[in-house]
């Protein structure tokens, strides 16, 4: 045991990651609302979702019909997860969550398991997303409400106009990459005001970049000129 785990009392802490699942294969075992979320959200990110269940909701079998999804129309099996990258089993019946937990495991695949975090080796956060840009929040599987009400407040929080600006950072960050131009993390942090996003907010899109651009390169003069007082 680490160190770090006899400080949390034996209890090991997740490691956070984003996983890219762009067409690979993702199986959900039940096919109820619980499913439905976690199939849409799986479909969000590029996965190639198989539904397995004796039901579908409306909403999952909309999709299956539209050809988003594969259909097993069927109890889960052993075997069921052969090839997958990711298993969520989302059934109302502990006894099948607990048997598709233990053959993800078994095969080495990485298994969330609603209602049952602890059964699992992944557990998905709560997130807000404003395009490219996501925040999730954890409690560590103990309350998923908790997860949601801070969720609801960093949405109040996160306004839509951050997605523009993080379009907005991307492009200055590779222009000013391939103008040669030196921009620490600091400089970064000290142009990135709240003016930027009321232009933004205002649709002065073009206006906000060439602010920024005289920031970045107002602070880069600076530090030149203090690297250069140093010799």
């Amino acid at each position: 045991m680490s160190i770090l785990n006899q400080e949390r009392g034996g209890v090991s802490e997740y490691y956070p990651a984003h996983l890219n699942i762009e067409g690979r294969r993702c199986v959900v075992v039940g096919g109820g609302q619980v499913a439905e979320r976690k199939v849409k959200s799986l479909l969000r990110c590029g996965g190639q979702v198989t539904v397995i269940s004796l039901e579908l909701s409306p909403p999952l079998r909309k999709l299956w019909s539209s050809g988003q999804i594969d259909f097993v129309e069927r109890g889960y099996c052993t075997g069921d997860l052969d090839g997958a990258f990711i298993v969520v089993a989302a059934t109302s019946d502990l006894g099948i969550n607990a048997r598709v937990a233990e053959e993800a495991e078994s095969k080495g695949k990485l298994v969330n398991v609603v209602d049952a975090p602890d059964r699992g080796n992944f557990i998905v956060p709560s997130v807000v997303r404003r395009g490219d840009l996501l925040v999730g929040v954890s409690t560590h599987g103990r309350s998923p409400a908790l997860a949601r009400k801070l969720r609801a407040e960093i949405e109040r929080v996160l306004l839509p106009e951050y997605e523009s600006l993080l379009e907005l950072v991307a492009e200055v960050r590779h222009d000013i990459g391939r103008n040669g131009l030196s921009v620490d993390s600091e400089a970064w942090q000290d142009s990135l005001d709240a003016e930027l996003l009321e232009l933004l907010k205002s649709g002065l899109t073009e206006r906000a970049k060439s602010m920024l651009i005289s920031s970045l390169q107002r602070h880069s003069m600076a530090a030149s000129e203090t690297v250069g007082g140093r010799r």
